[in-house]
């Protein structure tokens, strides 16, 4: 027997058949292979037709002693579909469920044999194609073939809906219909047409497979939750499409990937019970009711996974005072941590309401750190609001630019601190006293207390913020040349106080300027609104409630009832 298994290989076998001499040794070593099934393999290998048949054929259904090996037994069957064609069709689609069929690859083959008139092949084609294809009619094409070839099925199908209703709940309930029909592999095939949609990038079929797979009856398989997992996070990326999914199998299965540690499916899941959309999602699609004490928790877990994201949500639905879980302190938290990850949204807003509620210099400084971060990431409101702390100036930039260079030549660190003066907004009085060297700062500068002036609100200190790229680049230009000893020209007397006033009258009147073309005109009370809190909040309204307005447009508070 050793020495028969051991024949040279045939010419006319494909390379992978060669793997049966390996295999029918091992099954002559385990299970005392006959006889007459070696010499069959060896026929077959040989290329004889018949034996590459039935080799083909017990290989496919593991019978009469031979192991069930699919991939070696389409391989001999490859040999014989030349000669045997019909055979070889009718081997296949009766040995093989659809998903082996479509899983090798050989739906080709199973559509040549409905076109042969196999209603069997007619009825797995129809299911195949109403499963992923985008347009179901030649599926039901298919569906009245198997029907009057004799497939019941096929006949309850027709009879139990419409054919011309090809909407997508109807072809998600015929296949939900046809579970029982044996020869399918419906959960694995199930699994391979969304694997398949979502490299062809299908969210329709992606979809229907989902719901489809969601009818499966029994507790929450792990394999099936991740998938839908991943099918989920793969649509809510792309443009909304028609569902007919099981919201609250959705729910079910989530819950067991949140379950498994998947903070991803927390985030979602948590997302969509608070009632926001998750991408192109709509938080409908996926639960059937807002719960937001169970979203607190989901979101508490994801953010600790890592998902920024979650902390701004976690803010919104704590901040939101008719919510059931309504707490301002815990809305605090979730909103800094939220502004520390990086969403701009959450600094801004956290901005805005640490200078609503500023009672101190060191309030608004942080204010205004966060607030010109989120204007550094493009954010409009962020950059209005700034704004507001800003005192106009008159005059165009090319006229000031001009007379700043004309006045550089005489007296370069008086031009300096008429640069600061007009990108910043500052009156003389601030001009000429701010320590441009210390009050520089991230976002702009600090005008200090002046110990010179008793007014208290001439003399408190005032942050600015510096509004633009070119502002903050300009500041640091002045600074560096200050701290460096390299203005040209300056002696000591350029940075005393009375020295300054006196030179700077003489130069305005020499280059005929008027003090309005570089300071800004505010009394002390102005002055003192500009410093943040009740008052500014007051005087800037309008862009403060823009500032700490929702993603939808409402501001906070106004949400829904939770």
């Amino acid at each position: 027997m050793a020495a028969f298994l051991r024949l040279p290989v045939g010419t006319g076998v494909h390379d992978a058949v060669t793997d049966a001499g390996g295999l029918a040794r091992a099954t002559a070593k385990k299970a005392r292979m006959r006889r007459p099934d070696a010499q069959l393999i060896s026929r077959a290998r040989r290329g004889d037709i018949a034996a590459c048949l039935e080799a083909g054929r017990k290989y496919l259904q593991g019978t009469s002693g031979f192991p069930r090996h699919v991939t070696l037994g389409l391989e001999y069957l490859q040999q014989a579909e030349r000669a045997r064609a019909d055979d070889t069709l009718q081997l296949i689609v009766e040995s093989l469920d659809l998903y082996e069929i479509a899983a090798h690859g050989r739906v080709a083959t199973l559509q040549r044999a409905a076109q042969a008139g196999r209603a069997a092949a007619q009825m797995k084609l129809a299911i195949w194609l109403s499963l992923t294809a985008v347009d179901p009619e030649e599926a039901m094409r298919w569906f009245r073939s198997a029907a009057a070839g004799g497939e019941t099925a096929a006949r309850k199908v027709l009879t139990a809906y419409t054919p011309d209703d090809l909407s997508e709940e109807r072809v998600v309930a015929r296949l939900r219909s046809l579970k029982a029909v044996p020869g399918i592999g419906w959960a694995a095939l199930l699994t391979f047409a969304m694997d398949r949609a979502l490299m062809r990038q299908e969210p329709q079929i992606l979809f229907r497979a989902l719901a489809v797979s969601l009818e499966l009856d029994g507790s929450p398989e792990a394999g099936l939750a991740d998938k839908v997992f991943e099918a989920l996070s793969y649509a809510s990326k792309v443009q909304p499409v028609d569902t007919a999914v099981d919201r609250r199998a959705i729910e079910a299965l989530l819950d067991d990937c949140v379950a498994r540690g998947n903070t991803g499916a927390a985030l979602m899941l948590g997302l969509a019970l608070s009632g926001q959309d998750v991408g192109a999602l709509a938080w409908e699609s996926l639960v059937t009711s807002q719960n937001f004490r169970k979203a607190s928790a989901l979101l508490m877990r994801a953010a600790d996974g890592g998902h920024g994201e979650a902390w701004s949500r976690l803010y919104e639905i704590h901040s939101n005072h008719n919510g059931s879980v309504a707490n301002p302190p815990m809305a605090r938290f979730c909103l800094e941590k939220a502004a520390a990850s990086g969403a701009v949204i959450a600094q801004r807003r956290l901005g805005a309401t640490i200078l609503r509620a500023s009672g101190s210099l060191r309030d608004v400084e942080q204010g205004m750190h966060w607030l010109y971060q989120a204007a550094q990431a493009g954010d409009e409101a962020a950059h209005r609001l700034l704004c507001t702390f800003v005192l106009p100036v008159d005059s165009r930039d090319v006229d000031a630019a001009r007379a700043l260079e004309e006045i550089e030549q005489s007296s370069p660190g008086l031009a300096l601190r008429l640069q600061v003066a007009r990108d910043f907004g500052l009156t003389k009085l601030e001009a000429m006293t701010v320590d441009l060297v210390g009050s520089q700062r991230p976002w702009g500068l600090v005008v200090g207390r002046n110990p010179f002036i008793r007014h208290a609100k001439l003399s408190a200190p005032r942050a600015v913020p510096a509004i633009s790229e070119s502002v903050q680049h300009n500041l640091r230009r002045v600074v560096a040349q200050v701290a460096g000893g390299g203005v040209r020209g300056a002696e000591f007397q350029d940075f005393d106080l009375r020295h300054r006033m006196v030179r700077l009258k003489q130069v305005l009147q020499a280059h005929g300027l008027a003090e309005s073309m570089f300071f800004a005109r505010a009394c002390s009370n102005e002055l003192d609104v500009l410093r943040g809190g009740g008052r500014w909040a007051r005087m800037a309204k309008a862009e403060l409630d823009e500032a700490m307005a929702l993603p939808g447009g409402a501001a906070e508070g106004s949400q829904t009832a939770c």
